[in-house]
């Protein structure tokens, strides 16, 4: 630095040497301040060092994560059935990390990250995943050493000294843990830890400092420290005792005994009032250990003694008639209805009732078994099983009996005259002709002439002329239908019974004119069932009174009006259908139907004027009446069949009915008449 002398202006560089002083000095103070902050820090980080955890050993040499921003890369791993070594391989890419493997490294491993990681994680994933195969990384120097997990603890593994759990990291490195013990006698805290320690991890106490010294995963480490944390307190040197269990669970069992000795601590009077001392609930501790399913129990020797004998009332193997699990076989009932009758029923008794309990209650049917899998307490249990015994019981059969009977009655008649000149003409002459199409020509000369029927004629040139054709034709026409139908159903079942022919129906219909002097038809048809369909449901109330929903269907083929035939392609169908709800006593017989149509129709067909002409007329028309009737009868019989005695009984009376002669129609129905 240059400093310039103005002999003109002699204050001006005193001004200048001034301020240049007091910027040394501050700067010279910043430098002391950021020191003195420092050491403070460091020294602040020591405290909490010594109160916490001290840490001594090898650390893992990772070159690749110090590179700028590498560490907080996020990487995906994903890993299926791949050899170790090129998985290890793969992680010391990753982290440049030197690895040396132990030739018994042998294995697959399979890991799958459906989500990304940063690369500062992985050696902690990667630890873990040894942990799982059994072996341990073991840093020296810049290598880190794969080797079995039992020679772990004889290497040169990461030491730390503490006893908080907090400062203790839940990750799969195996460290040495050195943990100091205050008050409680540590031979006993020993034997406690000892079954939680993993396989491979190694257990040791140090009497001279008080000290255990554990060699383990972190994350277990730190699980029992925070045991020891509990049960390292003053007035712990009493007892410490791991009680193991054999059937009971150890958080249930822990609470249970919990609430005895609470109660028991405030309760007047008793053998175990009397053995907890006042302030015993400050020292008493039961610990629950679900891995070894055990009970680490910190108490006075007498506590000690009454929850030995607790735990052995308590861990006991349940009898069999306090399961909560039963299986109920059915005789009679569908267990598929059972359970949905069950579990509406049951679920608004839970739902409704003021006790809580935190016992299941379930019901599965099993269709297969035709049973019911109820998970309950004693308590529901025996409300389940009263209400299965009173559902599978023996349903009344009922056997309905139809009787269907249609009588239908068609009267026709026609009459009517048809007349026809036609000569033969001469060459180069004009000759007339005349005649009426009404009906009976058409049909004489086709040989479908029905009836009476009268003609005159004369032979012209050897050919044989109709002059005129005179019809008369009175028809009667009776089909009687007599059906007997029956089925047998249960109780508030409902049965079907079908008895009907399958009949094609024309539906389309085309001619191709691919070829006209052979034209192709072609034609699609339905099936349409035509005969007796019912459905029938009985309900049998008190006093073998039958209540019956039937729904009944009859259907039959019938000429057409027009041609008076059925018809192939398009038949026609009449059909009756009958709904009803009827109530009879057992055995009795009920009849359902009456007149269901009652069709006349007058066709007139004649020549205008000539046919309105008095006495003449008729000579000049054809006149048709048809008059048809159909009537339909459902008889309906049931009968309440509750005993083997009575099923045998009908069984036989059917067999004798089908095997002896049948009455005759008119034997059947004399009873109308």
């Amino acid at each position: 630095m240059s400093i310039l002398y103005d002999k003109k202006r002699p204050g001006l560089l005193g001004t200048r040497i001034s301020l240049l002083f007091l910027v040394l000095c501050s700067c010279f103070l910043i430098a002391e301040l950021q020191s003195s902050v420092s050491l403070a820090n460091e020294q602040s980080k020591s405290q909490v060092s010594d109160k916490s955890t001290k840490m001594a050993g090898p650390k893992v040499y990772m070159p690749e994560l110090l590179k700028p921003g590498v560490a907080d890369k996020l990487i995906s791993l994903d890993f299926d059935q791949v050899d170790i070594k090129i998985f290890i391989k793969t992680i010391g890419e990753l982290t440049g990390i030197n690895f040396l493997i132990d030739d018994s490294i042998r294995g697959t491993v399979t890991l799958i990250s459906p989500t990304q990681i940063r690369l500062g994680e992985v050696y902690e994933v990667f630890e873990s995943v040894l942990q799982v195969k059994g072996f341990a990384a073991v840093p020296a120097g810049k290598i880190v050493k794969i080797i079995p997990r039992a020679e772990a603890s004889k290497s040169n593994i990461l030491i730390r000294v503490g006893s908080d759990p907090e400062l203790i990291p839940q990750n799969d490195a195996v460290v040495t843990q050195i943990i100091p013990i205050r008050f409680a006698n540590i031979a006993e805290i020993s034997s406690s830890l000892t079954p939680l320690v993993s396989t491979g991890g190694n257990l040791t106490t140090y009497v001279q400092s008080n000290s255990i010294i554990l060699t383990d995963t972190s994350s277990n480490i730190h699980r029992m420290a925070k045991l020891i944390q509990e049960l390292d307190t003053e007035g712990a040197k009493e007892n410490i005792v791991l009680l193991r269990l054999q059937y009971g669970s150890a958080n249930t069992i822990s609470e249970q005994i919990k609430q005895i000795m609470e109660q028991s601590a405030v309760a007047s009077g008793g053998r175990v009032a009397r053995a907890v001392p006042p302030g015993a609930g400050a020292t008493l501790k039961i610990l629950p250990d679900e891995r070894t399913n055990s009970l680490i129990v910190l108490a006075n020797p007498d506590d000690t003694e009454i929850i030995r004998g607790l735990v052995n009332e308590l861990d006991v193997e349940r009898p069999v008639e306090a399961g909560n699990v039963h299986v109920i076989y059915l005789n009679h009932a569908e267990a598929a209805d059972v359970e949905k009758s069950l579990s509406k029923v049951l679920g608004q008794l839970v739902s409704g009732s003021k006790i809580e309990s935190r016992e299941p209650l379930q019901i599965t049917a099993d269709e297969s078994t035709n049973s019911l899998i109820v998970v309950a307490s004693s308590q529901y249990y025996r409300i389940v099983e009263d209400i299965i015994g009173k559902l599978d019981v023996v349903r009344e059969q009922v056997l309905v009996e139809f009787q269907i009977i249609e009588v239908s009655e068609e009267v026709l008649k026609e009459i009517g005259v048809d007349w026809a000149t036609l000569d033969q003409a001469i060459a180069d002459s004009v000759r007339g002709f005349a005649l009426t199409n009404l009906g009976p020509r058409v049909e004489a000369a086709s040989g479908d002439l029905e009836g009476l029927a009268i003609g005159l004629h004369k032979e012209v040139g050897g050919q044989v002329t109709i002059g005129a054709v005179l019809k008369a034709l009175e028809k009667q026409a009776g089909v009687n239908i007599l059906s007997t139908p029956h089925v047998l159903t249960s109780n508030h079942q409902e049965a079907t019974i079908i008895v009907a022919d399958n009949v094609p129906y024309v539906r389309d219909s085309r001619v191709t004119e691919i070829d006209p002097a052979t034209p192709t038809k072609i034609q699609t048809y339905d099936f349409k069932d035509v005969g007796i369909e019912l459905t029938v449901t009985p309900h049998i109330s008190p006093g073998d009174y039958v209540r019956l929903e039937v729904d009944a269907s009859f259907s039959k083929l019938v000429p057409s009006a027009a041609t008076g035939v059925i018809s192939g392609d398009t038949p026609t169908t009449a059909t009756r259908d009958v709904k009803t709800v009827i109530s009879i006593p057992g055995g009795a017989t009920v009849v359902i139907g009456g007149l269901i149509r009652d069709d006349k129709e007058t066709l007139e067909k004649k020549i205008p004027l000539l046919g309105d002409i008095p006495l003449i007329g008729g000579l000049f028309r054809v006149d048709r009446d048809r008059v048809q009737k159909t009537n339909l009868l459902l008889f309906i019989t049931p009968h309440v069949l509750t005993t083997r005695e009575a099923i045998e009984q009908i069984t036989e009376l059917k067999k004798r009915q089908t095997l002896e002669p049948k009455a005759s129609f008119e034997e059947e129905l004399s009873f109308l008449f």
